[in-house]
């Protein structure tokens, strides 16, 4: 069973159904565990974009709440005083912060590298903002009013934020959603300027591991993930897809089939009884696990 074997009709039907599930799937709020470290991210206009830079390979939590900590360890946490630590003092203080906090399956090769891939996008970061943007990051958005796209190109030119950073973040910004959003806009507020985000339609959905799971598995596609350089085969149909359930607002899905890929499908042994888009139905539920 596949996108051919459906038929435009039933997937016609499934985008509808999923809209009405989607619609009813509470939103999840931002949060890292820490209201310290949240209200940092949304007070600081530098914080955001190192958490974004550190969240890759190691868990959300820790990616967000970094910024803060780091905080802590110098005297003036801005673009400048941050560039001028240099990499290898910011490589330093993130091997002290990540000390006790790596994923337990990290080889020591992939730890190294992240630390010096890292701490090279935050200072290559910095003398971006530093050069470009007057050492204000809220510059980025001063115009007031941006595409979708536009926002998604303007993070894209920062160190560190690849394709699927800069749609998640895109994508937040036209919820109006996370606390870099929120600090965005109440500190360009304070200078008299509106910030907003038009034309959400132009949305795309980040895609990443657990997106293309859950949405290969409804539309009965594959029951194992498929590598990662297969995942581009299966961008076209999500985007389309999203289209089909949010045509207003298409990024609006990848929230739902992230947590359903977080929460519920997981790769060797699914909670598909319990699943939100089990009645879809979910090709996989019907076919593998017999429900």
């Amino acid at each position: 069973m596949g996108i051919k074997d459906l038929g435009f009709e039933e997937i016609k039907r499934r985008a509808d159904k999923f809209r009405e599930i989607a619609k009813r799937f509470p939103i999840q709020d931002f949060d890292i565990g820490s209201e310290e470290a949240e209200m940092f991210l949304e007070e600081n206009p530098l914080a955001p974009i190192i958490g974004t830079i550190c969240d890759q390979q190691i868990t959300a939590e820790n990616a967000w709440i970094f910024p803060y900590w780091l905080s802590k360890q110098v005297e003036d946490f801005s673009v400048q005083s941050i560039y001028n630590l240099g990499k290898d003092k910011v490589k330093n203080l993130l091997g002290k912060f990540m000390e006790n906090r790596w994923p337990s399956g990290m080889k020591e090769k992939t730890r190294k590298n992240y630390l010096n891939n890292i701490s090279s996008y935050i200072i290559k970061a910095c003398y971006i903002i530093s050069r470009h943007y007057n050492n204000d990051p809220d510059n980025m958005f001063k115009k007031g009013a941006y595409t979708v796209s536009e926002i998604y190109f303007i993070l894209r030119t920062l160190p560190g934020m690849g394709p699927k950073k800069a749609s998640m973040i895109a994508r937040d910004f036209a919820k109006g959603a996370g606390p870099w959003y929120r600090g965005v806009k109440k500190r360009l507020k304070r200078r008299g300027i509106e910030f907003k985000v038009i034309d959400k339609y132009l949305s795309d959905v980040p895609v990443d591991v657990h997106v293309i799971k859950v949405f290969g598995r409804v539309i009965g596609e594959f029951k194992r993930i498929p590598s990662r350089k297969k995942f581009l085969d299966y961008w076209p149909d999500i985007q389309n897809f999203a289209k089909l359930s949010f045509p207003e607002f298409p990024g609006q899905i990848d929230e739902i089939l992230w947590i359903v890929g977080r929460v519920y499908c997981n790769d060797s042994s699914p909670n598909c009884e319990e699943c939100p888009l089990k009645n879809i139905p979910c090709e996989y539920a019907i076919k593998w696990r017999n429900l």
